[in-house]
């Protein structure tokens, strides 16, 4: 025996299909995942300015055993004072990597999820990264940093992907 359903509760809401969230594009996930591999990039980036640190500070201590001038002083360095100094430079390094790093991925996420602005800000990130690659002595690893920086800003503002942010902004997701 079945009881009529009782007329006392609410109804359930009726599904909108105009407000289901935009079709991620392959653009915008190839986009994220190179961000994410730039991220990855600079924290490799960290040993090898550790391995790097013994070069500092035995460079260091070659100008100091060599009578470097210093303000136009001759300055004699002790060595516990370079290698203390040099570590302090690493660790901020370190720490600079790091949190570029976590940026990256923070920045990426927002961007997959569509938000427009995380667009403009890894854009940004990008224009910096490449303007200050022309001043800045760059390696293999920090020109790699630079291509997929570029390569994934490219996908980032392909139509498809415009598209996309412009249906997440419609929506709401900004």
């Amino acid at each position: 025996m079945t009881t009529a359903p009782d007329s006392s509760l609410p109804s359930a809401p009726e599904i909108d299909d105009s407000q289901r969230a935009p079709v991620r594009p392959r653009e915008v996930l190839i986009s994220f995942w190179a961000w994410i591999a730039a991220a990855a990039l600079e924290v490799v980036l960290i040993p090898l300015v550790l391995a790097d640190g013994h070069l500092l500070t035995d460079e260091a201590l070659d100008e100091e055993r060599a009578g470097a001038v210093l303000r136009g002083d001759t300055v004699q360095l002790d060595s516990g004072v370079v290698r203390f100094g040099a570590g302090v430079v690493i660790g901020v390094v370190c720490v600079a990597v790091l949190a570029l790093a976590a940026a990256y991925v923070w920045f990426a996420l927002r961007m997959l999820a569509g938000r427009g602005w995380a667009r403009a800000v890894l854009i940004g990130l990008t224009v910096i990264t490449a303007v200050s690659s022309f001043w800045v002595e760059t390696d293999w690893h920090g020109m790699s940093i630079v291509g997929l920086s570029v390569f994934a800003t490219l996908l980032m503002v392909m139509p498809t992907a415009n598209a996309y942010f412009a249906e997440s902004r419609k929506q709401g997701q900004r």
